[in-house]
């Protein structure tokens, strides 16, 4: 169907349900129904007479079927071609069918809360995490505090099958392979299980550009996907090219650090922003749960990094520099020995590609200062998180707030 006969056919029925919008505004349905609206002979397959048949009833008040369900049919006719709409999850190769648009959206993890906002469907959300609610630090809640007086859906790694199930969603988003096929099973609503590794790692699969797309297409802003999918392929390219004129031999080798107060043993061994700033990972390879590895304060003195990242939280959930820079142990460890050791901002499991995008300056711009001398990270920072939240000044903001972070007029390299 071509792009002129879609915008044609949807128009003409979209102003005929309007023109009786006014006198047809039924509540929609409280269950999820597993059809087609206006399928008349349930076969799956939204025909052109369907569609027809069904408008011309709500015109004259007949039938049983409500204004949103011929609108929800005039979507799927015109976008999915009549046909409900089946994607595999980022989980085991879960299929879920959607067999209406999705216009209520329940948020189950912190990484799809992270997904939705960025795609500029915050306002379709009706229930989320309750650590959305509880987490003043995120950078996504600071963009929109709303989120945070939204209903809970509960909170730890499972869902509360009533609380979702009350507040009428057309889709749970969430981050958890194993009890995603149960949770969908007891409320009866799709759930579609989103990767929580998307920030680490951008173009692998599963990664950002995979996770943006994919929701993008369920919640139908496939074309702000590819925005920002665009957007930071032409900011990994800028910040590679800075990293790219170091010869193999003079790159730096760093260690992440992700634990709480005092457990360097915990690390990173993957974090995309490293790599693209030109960092070599010391942990890479090593087994990780939900992103972060253990390893012993022996293995990261035979490492021998050149710098350490801490990755930075909050106040009361971050490790102190000072308690690397003073330990005994670790004193001919080079990082140490030369006082490189920085905060960052990311670095966890289901963190956000914005800050590890803008990570990802801070890092090049700490390791390599001659060839990235003409970066302004905070403006950087600032272009990022507005591109993603629609905020100003919101990497100032967590640069104020927090004060630990390096701000180059005060950095002695």
């Amino acid at each position: 169907m071509s792009a002129n006969n879609v915008f044609v056919r949807s128009a003409q029925i979209l102003m005929i349900i309007s023109s009786v919008f006014a006198i047809m505004c039924l509540p929609a349905a409280a269950v999820y129904e597993n059809e087609i609206p206006c399928d008349a002979n349930g076969n799956e397959i939204l025909t052109e007479e369907e569609l027809s048949a069904a408008i011309c009833n709500l015109m004259l008040g007949s039938g049983e079927l409500s204004l949103d369900d011929v609108g929800d049919a005039a979507y799927v006719y015109t976008y999915w071609d009549g046909e409900p709409l089946t994607i595999t999850d980022h989980y085991n190769s879960r299929e879920v069918t959607l067999y209406r648009p999705v216009e209520r959206i329940a948020l189950a993890s912190t990484p799809s809360v992270r997904i939705i906002a960025s795609l500029g469907a915050a306002d379709r959300v009706v229930g989320v995490y309750q650590n959305i609610i509880d987490d003043d630090a995120l950078l996504v809640t600071r963009a929109y505090p709303e989120l945070r007086d939204l209903p809970s859906i509960g909170s730890g790694s499972t869902p509360n099958a009533e609380a979702i199930v009350d507040i009428e969603p057309d889709i749970v988003f969430y981050s958890a392979a194993s009890t995603a096929a149960d949770l969908q099973d007891s409320t009866g609503i799709p759930v579609v299980a989103l990767s929580a590794t998307f920030g680490l790692d951008f173009d692998e699969e599963a990664g950002a550009y995979d996770v943006w797309r994919l929701a993008g297409k369920i919640i139908g802003e496939e074309d702000r996907a590819e925005e920002l999918v665009s957007y930071a392929e032409d900011h990994v390219d800028s910040i590679s090219s800075m990293s790219s004129s170091i010869a193999t031999e003079d790159k730096l080798n760093a260690y992440i650090a992700t634990g709480g107060s005092n457990e360097i043993i915990k690390c990173a061994p993957t974090y995309y922003a490293l790599e693209i700033a030109g960092g070599n990972n010391v942990a890479t390879g090593q087994p990780s749960s939900w992103g972060s590895a253990t390893v012993t304060k022996e293995q990261i003195i035979a490492w021998d990094p050149e710098v350490i990242f801490i990755r930075y939280y909050q106040v009361d959930q971050s490790m102190d520099k000072d308690t690397v820079l003073d330990d005994d142990t670790l004193v001919d460890v080079s990082a140490v020995d030369k006082s490189k050791v920085y905060y960052i901002r990311g670095s966890s499991n289901g963190m956000d590609p914005a800050i590890a995008m803008a990570d990802a300056y801070r890092m090049v711009k700490l390791m390599y200062p001659d060839e990235s001398e003409n970066i302004d990270v905070e403006a950087e920072g600032n272009a990022i998180y507005k591109e993603f939240y629609g905020e100003d000044d919101l990497y100032t903001e967590m640069l104020d707030d927090f004060g630990v972070f390096e701000r180059w007029n005060a950095v002695v390299y």
